[in-house]
């Protein structure tokens, strides 16, 4: 059968045609002018360009994406996710080839992947073999049966394209964005069928907004945590989760780097390892178990598609503030992301809210037509400020290494489980030839450069990195965290074992250490659970490994 872009394909030949439905200009016209008075009210609360406000109201035909605190404070938003996910899970028991069964929790959470057969398949048997023995140390032989005991392998329905639909998530390129654009569309379109309610838009995990009991640490949303009984609610979260007697550090949950680059592959690539892995992994027990902790169950967990809505929010909140106020259509995305115009034309495949075939390509993706906007204007993108314990931070200042091209440590790091710090000197002459892409070398900054790095088995311990101030070694401000999400995954683009490169930007970082030349520079990493539970002190064969480091200021060439 020949498709077209977007065009919606009925799965079997003896479905109904599709029935569309139209808004009628009154709710349509209700719709804006809520979302737009809705935007004014926060309009002096930052300095959001007013064409930008009156892009983000006029063009939302949905009602816009809130956070789950804010949404759980509305009892009847509450029942109708509620009632959605239920149904949803009920429709997981209809038969594998009905358009019920692709309306369902089940085949919602195989979309983004799954264990069985096939070309998208994660073997589960190997899968087990892997991650076990570092489950282990952190949770004990007992404790890990019971939290592997529920996967289990799925047949791909013989309907005639779900085939092309499972396990089709992207990681590790940059499709990522736009696929799980796509993906929360449908799967929203499809949950709010569900509901009943025609004005029902899934909510955002702000990471910042719930809190530990003591304050100190980051709270999954109570919301889906109330009890086990809830459809909300997952048994297999990092222990301590579900009653908030664990915590996740706040630094897991920082987009900081991500927003430090203005250009779509930098933005997309940290985005994509912090905080969208470090928070899959930081529910998911450092990744050692499901189901958030791994990639193809993840999408079991209802909390996984509030984490997803915050990272997409994330991504628009980068584009409005790379936009200043213009239309971000299809043409303005080819002469701002600096992406090929062969990427627009890439493909995917999903089941739409009745279950038939629905195409789009990633073109699709800037017409506010078919992904209409989502989200409120935010320039600030609610990142608060992390807090570097001010006494151990020096004024912000000219720092010495203005005056030096690079500095760099060759020696390989290999982390297993305990903390490492390594000193940078200057570069060798043959070493001094940049690493960054032409338009990094073309923006004054310093660029703290990960060479080589990858990840050494399936670790369940990551590390934060810091830079600091070797003469005062209680100096260092924190930069970013490892992500394991997906370590070890050769499916769908997740494997690490090749080295990679990873890119922060420290510019303002070097400049509060108080350094006194380029010989005081060196680099941390610190062991973490990414939540308050302790580090395990067992040896484990599985870790992380560095090639080389390099600081690279483009404000000097060499």
């Amino acid at each position: 059968m020949k498709h077209v872009r977007y065009q919606v394909v009925p799965a079997m030949k003896q479905r109904p045609a599709l029935t569309l439905v139209s808004f009628s200009p009154f709710l349509y016209k209700e719709i804006v002018m809520k979302t737009f008075h809705s935007t004014l009210q926060g309009w002096a609360k930052s300095a959001v360009p007013v064409s930008l406000l009156l892009l983000s109201s006029m063009v939302a035909a949905e009602t816009p994406r809130i956070s789950v605190l804010e949404f759980s404070k509305d009892a009847s938003k509450v029942a109708a996710l509620e009632k959605g996910i239920a149904s949803m899970r009920a429709n997981s028991s209809a038969k594998p080839d009905s358009a019920a069964y692709r309306t369902s929790f089940a085949y919602w959470s195989n979309t983004h992947g799954y264990f069985g057969a096939g070309g998208n398949a994660t073997d589960l048997d190997a899968y087990i073999k892997r991650r076990m023995p570092e489950c282990l140390p952190q949770l004990g032989e007992k404790t890990c049966k019971e939290y592997y005991a529920h996967m289990e392998n799925t047949t791909v329905p013989d309907d005639g394209f779900t085939n092309n639909v499972w396990g089709t998530c992207q990681h590790g390129n940059l499709n990522f964005l736009p696929w799980h654009r796509m993906y929360l569309n449908f799967y929203e379109k499809t949950l709010r069928k569900q509901t009943g309610d025609a004005n029902f838009s899934l909510p955002y995990w702000n990471y910042y907004e719930e809190r530990s009991k003591d304050g100190k640490g980051l709270a999954i949303p109570a919301l889906v945590r109330k009890s086990a009984s809830d459809p909300l609610f997952d048994a297999w979260r990092t222990p301590g989760l579900n009653d908030n007697s664990t915590s996740i550090t706040v630094q897991t949950a920082s987009a900081r780097q991500a927003f430090a680059f203005n250009d779509f592959t930098n933005f997309s690539n940290n985005l994509q390892n912090q905080p969208h892995g470090a928070m899959h992994c930081a529910v998911g027990t450092g990744c050692a178990t499901p189901d958030m902790g791994f990639v193809p169950i993840a999408g079991l967990d209802p909390v996984f598609y509030m984490h997803h809505a915050n990272i997409d929010r994330l991504w628009q909140c980068w584009l409005d503030r790379k936009a200043g106020g213009q239309k971000q259509d299809l043409a303005w995305a080819k002469k701002n992301l600096g992406m090929p115009d062969s990427w627009y034309n890439i493909r995917y495949t999903f089941a739409d809210e009745s279950g038939n075939q629905v195409d789009v390509t990633i073109a699709d993706v800037f017409d506010e037509n078919k992904f209409p906007r989502r989200y409120a204007a935010d320039l600030r993108c609610e990142e608060p400020v992390l807090k570097q314990e001010s006494h151990l931070v020096a004024t912000a200042g000219e720092s010495p290494l203005k005056s030096h091209a690079l500095l760099t440590h060759q020696d390989k790091i290999v982390l297993r489980g305990k903390p490492a710090a390594v000193n940078l000197q200057p570069a060798a002459n043959n070493l001094r030839a940049s690493v960054l892409s032409q338009a990094l070398q073309e923006t004054a900054a310093t660029y703290l450069i990960l060479e080589n790095v990858t990840i050494d088995g399936a670790p369940a311990i990551t590390y934060d990195i810091y830079i600091a101030n070797k003469e005062q070694g209680d100096k260092r401000i924190y930069v970013a965290t490892f992500n394991l999400f997906g370590a070890g995954d050769s499916d769908h683009h997740h494997d690490h074992s090749e080295g990679m490169q990873l890119i922060f930007n420290v510019t303002e970082d070097v400049s509060k250490l108080g350094l006194t030349g380029p010989d005081s520079v060196s680099v941390t990493f610190e062991p973490t659970t990414l939540s308050s539970r302790p580090v395990p002190q067992a040896n484990s064969s599985s870790g992380i490994s560095v090639g080389s480091i390099r600081l690279e200021n483009t404000a000097v060439r060499p």
